[in-house]
Order: structure tokens, then sequence, then C-alpha cells
């Protein structure tokens, strides 16, 4: 046996023992509130064994603003990525914005724990994060080479420190939202751009770094974070759409934006919405198309980038030695409930691709698995064998990956934040069928077994009074919620009253 399957074997036996032995201790706790934890500490006992064998490599690609079905229109991704490892078909952004989402990655908290609740202001922006807190030091002191290139934490800039964990780091500092005037650390030597599009910089530099790494003999953690298909921001502020490399300019002119196709577009009737929807003027189908059109284009480039990475990788004769991830940092929405972007809680800007490949994971697979972004840190550590040195909210995917069955949370937390006040918005929880969210006084709650396109708020219906008060409760424990306390399973949910009151569908 090869030695990276003996390390994830290991691995994979260790996270199934401690999960066994915490949901025993869990339920004979009697604790108010909970059934059971879903997973106790993945990858905790397999540091020591891993570092005396090989271990794999790692990859993660990250896009900004990627909506879900977007990578219908990235072939090369989901040839070299999802047919070839795992697709979750139910992966989201709990805190869906840049920065928030972006912090639970370089942590595996929540932002009650990292500290990073929204872009900017006193609670956001990189000068939240507490850069110690940042687990590319997880891997760097278990011998790994470490690698960033591209866009970090939102306000991150050419002055401020460089997190100590990256043995190579190349962030975006200048310019980050330009597409083609821009500025990178360069591992210290810092460079500016002006004729260059940003995306074949941060392939050029992310193959390099593989390239290097691959020919030291050690293992490797690197990430590629991408800018597209984000809006752009030039550096007087102005906002338009992503531009294209020059040979995708004249792709998806006519594509239809699948937005189109919901019955959510360009809603006519918001006024049970929440106050941040209810608000909205009706959308513009031509502009909504023209920024579908303008983000597919830019997200060839990223299609390509994925190519020639992986082509790097076999090259290097790494390919199959690496775990290979895909993600973006949250969705977008195009004129869902007539909203365009995202920072809202519905599932355009929730719902992101979530695509893994690499040793032990079979071809072509799925799980369903109601997974979210903060668990990746956990389970990158679980896949190279290394253990987190601080407490994670998350729940290592190790188990899924491997083709096991894994007790998994039923709720989740959802939160947004805000720049001013306590820094907090709308927090409320996801379950399999319900969406459900306040910031104390406006209030949402969706049942999606009848309403899956989430028209038709049933907050203040009375036939859901019990079912509201149940998530109510889970959300009450969720907020301040930290390691386990993330996890749990709380049990089913009561069923709505029967009788006609408010505004249904029809199941």
């Amino acid at each position: 046996m090869r030695a990276w399957a003996q390390s994830i074997t290991a691995a994979l036996l260790g996270v199934l023992l401690v999960t066994l032995a915490t949901v025993t201790a869990n339920e004979g706790t009697g604790r108010a509130g909970s059934v059971r934890m879903a997973q106790g500490s993945p990858g905790s006992g397999t540091g020591a064994d891993a570092a005396e064998q090989d271990r794999p490599n790692l990859v993660f690609v990250l896009t900004d603003d990627m909506r879900d079905d977007d990578l219908d229109h990235m072939p090369i991704t989901r040839r070299l990525i999802a047919e070839q490892g795992m697709e979750f078909t139910d992966a989201v952004s709990p805190h869906p914005l840049c920065c928030p989402a972006r912090a639970q990655l370089v942590t595996g908290q929540y932002a009650q724990n990292n500290g990073v609740q929204h872009n900017r202001g006193v609670h956001g922006g990189f000068e939240a994060l507490d850069p110690t807190q940042e687990a590319s030091s997880w891997f760097r002191d278990s011998g790994f080479r470490t690698g960033f290139v591209g866009k970090f934490l939102n306000g991150y800039g050419p002055r401020d420190v460089r997190p100590a964990g990256w043995s190579r780091w190349d962030a975006l500092t200048e310019g980050v939202y330009d597409y083609v005037d821009f500025s990178m650390t360069g591992d210290g030597n810092p460079q500016h751009y002006t004729d260059s599009y940003v995306t074949s910089v941060i392939e050029d530099h992310t193959n390099r770094a593989v390239r290097d790494f691959a020919a030291s003999g050690d293992p490797f953690v690197v990430y590629a974070w991408h800018l597209a298909p984000h809006y752009r921001i030039t550096p007087e502020g102005g906002r338009g759409l992503p531009p294209a490399a020059p040979q995708d300019r004249d792709l998806f002119v006519d594509q239809r934006p699948d937005a189109f196709d919901d019955p959510a577009f360009d809603e006519a009737d918001v006024t049970d919405q929440p106050a941040y929807l209810r608000r909205l003027p009706r959308v513009s189908r031509a502009e909504v198309r023209a920024e579908n059109t303008a983000r597919l284009q830019s997200l060839q480039a990223v299609d390509r980038a994925v190519g020639s990475l992986v082509e790097t990788l076999d090259e290097q004769g790494v390919l199959d030695e690496t775990y290979l991830v895909f993600s973006s940092d949250n969705g977008y929405s195009l004129g869902e409930h007539r909203f365009v972007g995202k920072d809202v809680l519905t599932d355009e800007a929730l719902q992101v691709p979530l695509l893994v490949r690499g040793p032990g994971i079979a071809p072509g697979s799925r799980s369903d698995l109601p997974v979210s972004l903060v668990d990746l840190p956990v389970t990158f550590a679980a896949l190279t064998g290394v253990d987190p040195a601080w407490q994670v909210d998350g729940t290592s995917l190790l188990p899924t990956l491997m083709g096991a069955d894994q007790p998994f949370r039923d709720t989740t937390l959802i939160q947004t934040g805000r720049t001013l006040g306590t820094g907090w918005s709308h927090r409320g929880v996801r379950t399999d069928r319900y969406l459900y969210g306040t910031d104390g006084t406006d209030t949402f709650l969706y049942d999606r077994l009848v309403d899956p396109d989430e028209m038709v708020n049933l907050a203040d219906d009375p036939r859901y009074a019990a079912v509201r008060s149940a998530l109510d409760l889970r959300r009450s424990e969720l907020v301040d919620c930290a390691g386990w306390t993330c996890n749990q399973v709380f049990g089913p949910l009561p069923e709505p009253a029967p009788g006609a009151a408010g505004r249904i569908l029809a199941p």
C-alpha cells in the first residue's frame, strides 16, 4: 500500500473511532436542546503518524462570487475535477460575503469566533482577523511547503503583515478588483501589472509555485484564489462588469441566464419578503443578461487555469498524490427576488460549487451532505494528516470523501453582518426543509418542501408557529456556538399545523 494511502486509511479509522466515542458520551449527558453532536475532532491523533510517512499535497482553487450553476459553463473544471472526484451538491457559504467567507476559510471558524463579520468597518476586513490564527501555520508547522496566490481578505494592502504560515506569499494588494491594473506582493518582490490579465497572472504564479514545491520533494499546500467573476472596481472607484480575457470576449453573448428560468426572478410580489428584498425595484432583464454574459466570459480563464494546473501537477509527477479542491467564497443572485448581488440569506447567495479530487476519492461520485465552507479547513487538515492548532467550528468531510457514511449536523448556522453597531444583521439556520433568519425585528421563514423558490415568507403564518419557535431555539443556540456545538443533531422539527392561513403554495 502506498504511503499516502496508509495515511488516509489511518486518518479515516481515527475519525470514525472519535465519532463513535463522542456520540456515545454525548448521548449519555442528556444535554438540553440537542440529541448528539455530528462528529468529533477530525484529524486528531493523525499528525504524528503522518509525519513519518509521505503525505499528499493539497491545492485549493477559489473563485469570487461564483454561482453554483456557473459551473455548468466550465467544462474543463467539470471534466478534470468533478468527473475525477466528488461533487458536493448542497454546499453553502454560511456567511455569503467575501471577507467573512474567506476568514472562515483561513480559520475554520464562524465570524463570532474569528472576528470578521463584514468586509469593512470595525467588525470587518483584514484588520479584524488575528493573523496568527491563520490555518496555513498548521501545514507549515507539520513540514509542508505552503503557497498563497491571488485575492486574500478584503482590505489587505501592501503594508499589512504577511501571515506567517505561508512559505510563499503572492497576494493582490492594490487594484485588487481591477483585473488589468493591479499589484501583487510577489513573495517579497512586489510587482505592478498594467498590461496583464489577473487570472492569467494568478495561473502562472500558481503553476510556478507547484513546480518549485514539487521539485523540493516536500509535501505542499497551495491556495490559488481567483478574482473572477467578481464585478470590476477601478482604482478610481468605478464599478463595472468583469472584463474578459481577449479570446473570450465573443462568448456567451446569446446565453440565456439560468436565473430567467427561476420563478423567483423579478418576483412580482415581494410585500411579504424581508426588508432588504421588499424595498427593491423590478430588475432589468437586459442588465442581468449583460452581467451574466460578462461573468461567464471571465470564468473561462479560470477554467483554463484549472486545466493548466492539472497539467502542471501531472508533469511534475504529483497529480496522483494531490488533493485538488474547487469552490467559491459565496454565491450570487442575478435577479431572484429582484436582487442582484450577495450578502443575503437566500439560496442563490448561499449555494456554492464544491468539488474535490484526489487519492481515495471515487471518480464521478456525488454527495448531498449539507456541507459548508467552515468544514473545509478541518477537512484539509484531515486529508493531509495534520492537527488543527485551535478549536475549529467545522466537521471534517474525510469519511464522506473516502466513501463512508458519516453522522452529520442537521442544522447549519447562516448569518450576515453590518459595518455598525454589534456588527450583526440577519442570523438564522438552514435545515433540509427550512430557511429561517431574523435580525431581531425583520424575520423570514421559508418552507422549501412546498416553496423551493423561497417566494412565500411564512414567519407570521400561525400554522408555522411551532416550527418558527423550534428554529429560533436552534438559532439562539448556534449564534454563539464554537467547536462541536456548531455541529449538533437536534432531531426532528414539528410539522406545520393543518388548516388554511396566509399565502402558501400547494405542495
